[in-house]
């Protein structure tokens, strides 16, 4: 196996990390393997239309955590200022605990809770708004998983058939 296959490996392995600890970006990493072996090797079995067709796969499958999760908050009843208050506190748990996903998912789900209460004075409505962003969330890891999976069959089946 040459170096530039064992590095563009090693970015989409990565990539993959990235998927189900989601502190790297996963289907764009994959993507940007694909790029960098295609670069490299003067775009022999990597092309431009594979390249905008993996691009696509990567954009929806790395933007999945933040459509998905309020996908799920609306299914479980949030309203849209909920979501916005989601998304706000989101950003500001991941900022204040230190970059971390962690602060990402407490802060998104701390705002929606407390939006929801407000609200509804209700915490059966505010656990199902919490749980349906909560499960939308999850469900976008299998999404990058999929994806990012996708794009990197796809290489293989480009480089070696």
């Amino acid at each position: 196996m040459d170096q530039t296959l064992i590095l563009t490996l090693a970015i989409m392995l990565a990539g993959l990390v990235g998927c189900v600890a989601p502190v790297l970006p996963g289907p764009p990493l994959v993507w940007l393997g694909a790029l960098f072996y295609g670069w490299q090797t003067d775009w022999e079995k990597i092309g431009p239309v594979f390249l905008a067709i993996a691009l696509v796969v990567a954009l929806i499958g790395g933007s999945a955590d933040l459509w998905m999760g309020f996908l799920g908050a609306k299914k479980g009843g949030a309203s849209l200022g909920s979501q916005v208050a989601a998304l706000a506190g989101g950003i500001v748990g991941f900022l204040v605990l230190g970059f971390s996903v962690p602060g990402l998912l407490l802060g998104s789900i701390a705002a929606l809770a407390l939006f929801e209460w407000r609200r509804h004075r209700d915490w059966n409505a505010v656990l199902r708004a919490g749980g349906g962003y909560l499960a939308g969330y999850l469900l976008s890891v299998v999404v990058e998983l999929v994806a990012a999976l996708l794009i990197l069959g796809f290489f293989v089946a480009r480089i070696y058939f």
